[in-house]
């Protein structure tokens, strides 16, 4: 069997994010085969990414309320939902580091077993009414969140397009949401489904290649003005998310609505954030990343006054889909706006996960 080394991830001198490195795995696959053969993973990327946001989806229905319940004092209620999106901001830099160094497989593995065993630790907490063991738990899911969002990622190194398939699988993941939460007795459970749902992850992970195959397009540099527009524009829809997604389960608790209707209304809005990247993937012409980002952040400030206004079930479910629907509109732009021309490093991928999830975080902590 005689292997093109050009042909593997391990590409040529020139090339610094794809040089050979200690510790780094690759699969020799025969140069003869088609490169579509061995390249193509979007399904199975799109599927790890959705098994990912339907955990999400679950663990944001219950987390917002048992944080109430169990928190020692009305300051401290934010601080797991905080600390979920802490961990994924910290989980960005080791996510580009390993998807890289050690392949996939080593790197999607790693964060569906933290999500795993931060599911779990969540329901023993609730359990046990330990807001501290729920708060590391909250953290270990949130890291586990960071290694999944480098799905979109990978996928995109291909083509934009790609990468916005695999955020289309999240839409129809969110969907399922409240049939789960309707099958689970307690709150406890909704979170050991969730566990569940990284260990299916976990499995799917070891179908996934070690490395990227194929000659890599070229690397830029430099922070080009679409990766300042992209960051900023997604930084800002990220903060205004996150204190809709902290808020909006709480008011609808407060308004009486039933568990089953919350879970209800959290898994249309997950299905709003990631529905634009379907329509985005089928119809590109019709989201030009530009006046998308205006349209979008726009969308997002109008559904968070109507959260904190807190006047109905009705307005405050409305408004948490306005705010879907605007983050996702204002990713798609961001992916596009990332991905296009020149591939950024993935030190430069790193600092754009972290600044988004930096900013959710603070918007947790602020409202």
């Amino acid at each position: 069997m005689s292997v093109n080394l050009d042909d593997l991830v391990l590409g040529r001198d020139e090339d610094r994010e794809t040089a050979m490195r200690v510790g780094q795995i690759v699969c020799a696959c025969p140069a003869s085969l088609p490169r579509a053969d061995i390249t193509d993973h979007r399904l199975t990327l799109a599927i790890g990414f959705g098994l990912a946001v339907l955990a999400q989806a679950l663990v944001l229905t219950v987390l917002p309320e048992q944080s109430r319940l169990i928190a020692p004092s009305a300051e401290r209620v934010g601080w797991p939902f905080a600390l979920l999106l802490i961990g994924a901001a910290a989980a960005s830099f080791p996510a580009a580091m390993l998807v890289d160094s050690f392949g996939r497989r080593a790197a999607f593995g790693l964060g569906a077993s933290l999500g795993a065993a931060g599911g779990a630790l969540c329901a023993f907490a609730i359990a046990k009414g330990n807001f501290f063991g729920l708060c590391l738990g909250a953290f270990w899911l949130g890291l586990a969140q960071g290694f999944a969002l480098f799905y979109r990622h990978i996928a995109a190194q291909g083509a934009p397009r790609d990468g916005l398939i695999v955020l289309a699988g999240g839409g129809g993941a969110a969907l399922l949401a409240p049939l789960f939460v309707s099958l689970a007795e307690s709150p406890g459970a909704v979170l050991l489904i969730a566990a569940g749902l990284h260990i299916a992850a976990l499995a799917l992970s070891v179908r996934m290649p070690h490395a990227r195959v194929g000659k890599p397009g070229a690397v830029e540099g430099r922070l080009s003005r679409g990766f300042v527009i992209a960051t900023v524009a997604g930084a800002l829809a990220w903060f205004v998310m996150s204190a809709g997604m902290l808020h909006g389960p709480l008011t609808l608790a407060v308004c009486s609505a039933a568990p089953a209707f919350i879970g209800g209304a959290m898994g249309w809005h997950l299905f709003s954030m990631y529905g634009p990247a379907a329509l985005a993937a089928r119809w590109p012409a019709l989201f030009p990343p530009l006046p998308i980002v205006g349209i979008g952040l726009a969308a997002m400030l109008a559904g968070a006054a109507a959260v904190l206004s807190a006047a109905s079930v009705t307005r405050v479910t409305v408004g948490l889909l306005a705010i879907g629907m605007g983050w996702g509109a204002v990713n798609v732009a961001a992916l596009r706006l990332l991905h296009e021309g020149a591939r950024p490093s993935r030190l430069a991928l790193a600092l754009h996960d972290v600044c988004l999830l930096g900013a959710a975080a603070a918007g947790a902590l602020v409202f």
